[in-house]
């Protein structure tokens, strides 16, 4: 069902840099590092392909949110890290707000009910 999909993208689709800049806010990381934590930290509800992990890194990293350097590991690999900026710590902190709002919001339409908002009064005699 393609809808399946639609709602499954829709709903992380912007969530993805917050988490990423999160974890970055307690050190800095290297891509499969960021991937393996996320799925972890989130019982894997947030299981990123490398596509979807990467492209929000470089829109981040082109908007200033986070910057990388290159590491060499053994003697010819290197591994790229990402660090957060000041500029991604006021992003996620404005985020972070957003969020609790909205989910908040949402919770409160998923478990809203009439009755306990007007409740029935007896008739009068």
């Amino acid at each position: 069902m393609k809808w399946k999909k639609d709602i499954y993208e829709n709903v992380r689709s912007g969530i993805v840099e917050l988490l990423v800049l999160h974890l970055l806010r307690e050190r800095d990381m290297y891509g499969y590092e960021l991937r393996n934590t996320l799925a972890k930290r989130t019982n894997h509800a947030f299981d990123l392909k490398d596509v979807a992990l990467y492209g929000p890194l470089y829109r981040m990293n082109s908007r200033g949110l986070v910057s990388s350097h290159r590491e060499l590991v053994g003697e010819r690999r290197f591994r790229v890290y990402y660090h957060i900026e000041e500029a991604g710590q006021k992003y996620l902190d404005y985020g972070e707000e957003q969020i609790q709002l909205v989910f908040s919001g949402i919770m409160n339409l998923f478990t809203w009910n009439e009755e306990e908002e007007h409740p029935e009064t007896p008739e009068s005699e």
